[in-house]
């Protein structure tokens, strides 16, 4: 008898390789549809922020599975409960936080599958202990230039300020 047919066509509750040093996994991974399509699924801990940054090379959609999450795609601002989707196309800048007392659930969609090993790599550079702040950033800004993504620092302060986010 050959491989289960699910173990090619359908990840389960619970399956898909875990991102070393964050809580995410990937669910659909890039070889599943020749680069087309990434799905990675995550937890967004209570009052955590994904700092404003803008992608050149994928467009995103994000599908909150539990929880509440807030949106700021270029000027907007949406509050997404579960069962939303937020479009964040390629090009403009975007955020979000978790405004609540519990996780939240969300998945990410990556088209195409550019960012395969993005998070890998980002876990890496989070999950090293041996690093310095300084030499955590550099290692994160070439990061982030190999994939073609602008971080906007600068925006920081004043979500972390009017939100009591953390980034």
């Amino acid at each position: 008898m050959g491989q289960d047919p699910g173990s090619r066509i359908m990840i389960r509750p619970g399956e898909g390789a875990p991102v070393h040093g964050m809580d995410m996994a990937h669910k659909v991974d890039a070889h599943h549809l020749g680069g087309r399509l990434l799905i990675m699924e995550g937890q967004v801990a209570p009052g955590a922020l994904v700092p404003p940054h803008t992608h050149t090379r994928e467009d995103e959609c994000s599908y909150v599975i539990s929880g509440r999450v807030v949106f700021q795609v270029g000027e907007d601002i949406v509050t997404a409960d579960a069962g939303s989707y937020v479009i964040k196309p390629r090009g403009v800048s975007h955020a979000f936080w978790n405004p609540g007392g519990e996780p939240a659930r969300v998945m990410e969609l990556h088209v195409p599958a550019t960012f395969a090993r993005y998070y890998d790599e980002v876990g890496v550079i989070f999950a090293d202990s041996a690093m310095t702040e300084q030499e955590r950033r550099e290692a994160l800004e070439a990061h982030h230039a190999r994939y073609g993504v602008t971080f906007h620092w600068d925006r920081v302060a004043d979500l972390v300020s009017r939100y009591g986010v953390k980034p």
